[in-house]
């Protein structure tokens, strides 16, 4: 009788399975373009740190923050700056054109490599869901800030 083999408290030998990239579902470049559009750029930065984080990037995802907290507050500065003749259009369209930029720079690479590989992705369904969760927050928000402030 071997006493290493029958040592009821060894641990066992088999190989341990990390989960691959392939198997987390990630969010496309287009559901960051679609949450920057409907829920303000805090959204798309949602879903593109979602997305770093699973790809092992998470050095970059205050970088992401950051770049969606000035995106906005520059809008809602202009918004109470300009007069109410200027469109609005064009600064929703500058938003989601800078975050859609920013998402292909950090992860497009990483996303195609990921479809290539049979990965999953999230509906843009959730996308649009958790992009009006955002927006109605910044109403809140900004309600709140409006009524402090007895503008």
């Amino acid at each position: 009788m071997d006493v290493q083999q029958d040592n009821p408290f060894q641990t066992p030998q088999a190989d341990l399975q990390q989960a691959s990239a392939s198997t987390l579902p990630l969010y496309r470049i287009a559901a960051v373009g679609l949450g920057t559009f409907l829920g303000t750029p805090l959204a798309g930065a949602w879903m593109l740190a979602h997305n770093l984080q699973l790809l092992g990037k998470a050095d970059r995802v205050a970088m992401v923050w950051g770049v969606a907290v000035c995106l906005l507050a520059l809008t809602l500065a202009l918004a109470f700056v300009l007069p109410e003749e200027v469109p609005t259009l064009p600064f929703a369209i500058g938003q989601l054109l800078g975050m859609v930029m920013l998402a292909k720079h950090l992860t497009e690479a990483d996303i195609q490599q990921h479809a290539a590989a049979g990965g999953t992705f999230l509906s843009n369904w959730r996308a649009a869901g958790i992009a009006v969760l955002f927006s109605i927050a910044v109403m809140v928000l900004l309600f709140a800030v409006l009524m402090i402030l007895d503008v």
